[in-house]
């Protein structure tokens, strides 16, 4: 199992910021936290940063604190087309909330 140490999942989540700015100008997502951001925010956002949101929403809580001092990566990996799948069924949900779901789903499978 791939982890990630907190100095990592914040120079990702940094950069996943950053991505997302440039990538989603003009939206909605470009001006929200990504704990706020609705399931159409992050289908709005190119596929390739699709994980980096997920990997920023999973590392952090709704204040943007860290939530742990490790990133189970492989883990994330498993979530994010759990995450996309749910997202579609329902744009207007909250993409922070499947997310977290995806992730208690994957930690059950464990």
């Amino acid at each position: 199992m791939k982890k990630l140490t907190l100095t990592a999942a914040v120079l990702i989540a940094i950069a996943a910021q950053g991505a997302f700015a440039a990538t989603a100008s003009g939206t909605a997502s470009a001006k929200k936290p990504v704990a706020k951001w609705m399931c159409e925010d992050f289908l709005a956002v190119d596929e390739s940063y699709q994980p980096k949101a997920v990997y920023f929403a999973e590392g952090f809580n709704k204040k943007n604190k860290p939530v742990d001092s490790v990133m189970d990566v492989d883990g994330i990996e498993k979530i994010v087309p759990m995450v996309i799948q749910e997202c579609k069924k329902d744009p207007k949900s909250s993409f922070w909330s499947k997310v977290k779901s995806s992730w208690a789903k994957v930690k059950a499978d464990m």
